[in-house]
């Protein structure tokens, strides 16, 4: 089983890296012609982290043995998991502003009520953003069974207490 949820877990996270690179959104600006696109990696900066951290403790998760590692490890996950958050929601609404890194640069207008007004034919590719959240959530779901899943071998470990271990005089 453990073999199983591994292979998930490297499968989702090479997809989930995939499809963050792919064009997420594009978009002609009306005065100069030119069209700006931007794939999910470029538009939400913390996505390369996230994945990359994934890596990390994905390597870490063999040397995990006791409960607090796994604790804090689980809870460094969940943080990851929140960090990717806005794409969840940017995804589900199709927003554009992903592209207004780009547009400032072009056209000199920082917000986005302006930007918005410069834009024509619009395009945000929901396909690979709805994968990319469908590939995290495997991510992080298989990634929290390898860090509490015990170790072929490993015996259980009893929760003890120092007081426990004193002798009964």
């Amino acid at each position: 089983m453990r073999r199983i949820v591994l292979l998930v877990n490297i499968f989702s996270l090479l997809s989930a890296w995939l499809f963050a690179s792919q064009t997420w959104a594009s978009a002609d600006i009306i005065e100069s012609g030119k069209t700006v696109s931007t794939s999910g990696l470029e538009g939400y900066p913390q996505l390369a982290f996230l994945l990359a951290t994934g890596i990390l403790i994905l390597w870490l998760s063999r040397y995990m043995n006791s409960v607090f590692s796994k604790f804090l490890t689980s809870a460094v996950v969940v943080f990851l998991i929140a960090a990717a958050s806005p794409v969840w929601f940017d995804s589900a609404s199709g927003s554009l502003s992903i592209l207004g890194g780009q547009i400032s640069k072009l056209t000199g207008v920082s917000d986005w009520l302006g930007q918005g007004d410069l834009l024509k034919n619009t395009f945000f590719n929901h396909l690979m953003a709805d994968l990319f959240v469908i590939a995290i959530i495997f991510w992080f779901l298989s990634l929290l069974f390898l860090i509490w899943a015990g170790k072929p071998g490993q015996e259980r470990k009893e929760f003890v207490t120092r007081i426990d271990n004193l002798p009964s005089w």
